[in-house]
């Protein structure tokens, strides 16, 4: 009838425009990964300490470059002042000599300015404490690579941690539904004799574990969103999901020996302990040259000019005013041996050396870690790609072990509880099979990590992969 079909058609193009408008508004990986790059506060701490220590070498060389200063001064002063003096009384009828105070106020304005020159000529010290700093610009440089590879394995694992959770909440979400149903069965069959009241209370027991389950299972989606959160500053909306066509393979080259090889020339943590080891050995070097004698060169120059006036009273015609230029020109080449310094210089260099010991120490532990990393991870992402093949095998076989249940339990060949216990198994592989699949992907991202081999790229490649989420229906279940 013509009536019927306007809503028909209004009701397909709404639930077409809210599939399209899921989609426009779903997140994928790269724009998590982007919102992160802008936003992830660890990572831009490590941008800003970065920014800080590539600073050092330009500090440690600072000391051997010239140095250059100038000056200007400015000086206006007054002066009173009241002395005896001494004076030759010509009276004819007392002549001689008679005592007076004299008193005087000066004035003066004194200007100029100085240039002054310096250049290290020797300074052990200092040299050993310049070659310190480019090793640390280079550890900087590391733990800045570092810290970009450590922020896409944090995205990944947030984001598929996101879709982990969704996940078992749907196989809750079924679960509960099934074990609702077969409750509703089981009462059927009790109303009509056909059961006893235990198997009533069995499918009870077992909706309500499962009614539990899907309440914890939906925090866990809400907590695994607050993660995603924090890497974003952002409310994740909804996620492209895992398509089923995503299909593990095993790592290349599937030689275990070349990821450790792989691990020990790329990886950035590990560069980074040598750089700190190698400016630690130097810093080591430099304090023990505190000792050693330097060496410098110096030139300054200073032109000073100064005038002014001077009021006495009583007047005297010796009086002349202060006005006077100076000019100052010094060249000199210093040499300077510190003898004792309290015991610092002697401290400074144990201290250094001890410092040096810490660091290679470190080095030697991050490289015995990074090489068990590179091999646990190596087999952990082979075994996983077994682990993903054998679970999906297992859903077929527990579907098929549930059927055959299922038929037993109609003919009374099988109680209720091995249909209840035969359904757990199905959704328990369900779960097993996501999971598996989702800790492939980690895995494998940490080998690389390991590996110093992974990049973006890696993100573009998981991409590929990823399907717009399945619009919501009626009831809002997806």
């Amino acid at each position: 009838m013509p009536t019927l079909h306007l809503p028909s058609r209004a009701l397909a193009a709404a639930v077409l425009s809210s599939a399209l408008c899921v989609a426009a508004q779903a997140d994928t990986l790269v724009d998590i990964y982007e919102l992160a790059l802008e936003n992830d506060a660890q990572l831009k701490t490590q941008i800003a300490q970065y920014n800080a220590d590539i600073e050092l070498e330009k500090l440690a060389l600072a000391p051997l470059l010239p140095q250059a200063r100038a000056g200007y001064s400015f000086t206006d002063s007054e002066n009173d002042s009241t002395r005896p003096n001494v004076v030759f009384n010509d009276d004819p009828l007392n002549p001689g000599f008679d005592q007076i105070d004299v008193t005087s106020v000066t004035e003066t304005e004194t200007d100029g300015y100085d240039v002054s020159l310096s250049q290290t000529l020797f300074d052990l010290s200092a040299w050993f404490g310049w070659r310190a700093g480019k090793e640390q610009s280079q550890q900087a440089e590391a733990n800045l690579s570092a810290a970009q590879q450590d922020l896409i394995v944090r995205v990944v694992q947030a984001y598929f941690g996101v879709l982990r959770a969704q996940d078992n909440l749907r196989a809750s979400q079924a679960q509960e539904r099934a074990f609702e149903r077969q409750l509703e069965q089981t009462r059927q069959r009790f109303e009509v004799g056909l059961i006893a009241i235990t198997d009533v209370y069995e499918a009870e027991a077992a909706r309500d574990l499962a009614q539990v389950n899907r309440i914890v299972d939906e925090n866990n989606v809400a907590v695994a969103k607050e993660n995603l959160s924090v890497l974003t500053g952002q409310t994740p909306g909804a996620l492209f999901v895992l398509g089923e066509e995503f299909d593990p393979r095993p790592p290349e080259p599937a030689d275990r020996a070349a990821w450790v090889d792989f691990a020990m020339s790329n990886n950035y943590r590990l560069a980074a302990a040598r750089f700190a080891e190698e400016a630690a050995r130097q810093n080591a070097t430099s304090s023990r040259m505190g000792h050693a004698p330097t060496v410098t060169a110096s030139y300054s120059y200073q032109d000073r000019e100064t005038t002014g006036s001077i009021a006495q009273n009583p007047e005297s015609q010796f009086n002349f005013p202060p006005d006077s230029e100076q000019t100052n020109e010094t060249w000199q080449i210093r040499f300077d041996l510190p003898l004792s310094t309290g015991g610092a210089i002697s401290a400074s260099r144990r201290r250094a050396a001890e410092q040096f010991n810490a660091a290679r120490e470190s080095r030697i532990n991050l490289t015995r870690n990074t090489v068990t990393q590179a091999r646990s991870l190596h087999m952990t992402v082979m075994s996983d790609v077994s682990r993903v093949e054998a679970q999906k095998q297992s859903i077929v076989s527990s579907q098929s072990a549930l059927d055959a249940t299922q038929a037993g339990y109609e003919v009374g060949t099988r109680n209720i509880v091995d249909v209840l216990n035969a359904q757990n198994k199905l959704f328990g592989a369900q779960r097993d099979y996501a999971n598996s699949r989702y800790d492939f992907i980690i895995n494998s991202l940490r080998l690389k990590e390991v590996a110093g081999t992974l990049s973006p790229e890696d993100i573009a490649r998981l991409e590929g992969f990823l399907l717009p989420p399945a619009a919501p229906t009626a009831s809002g279940s997806e």
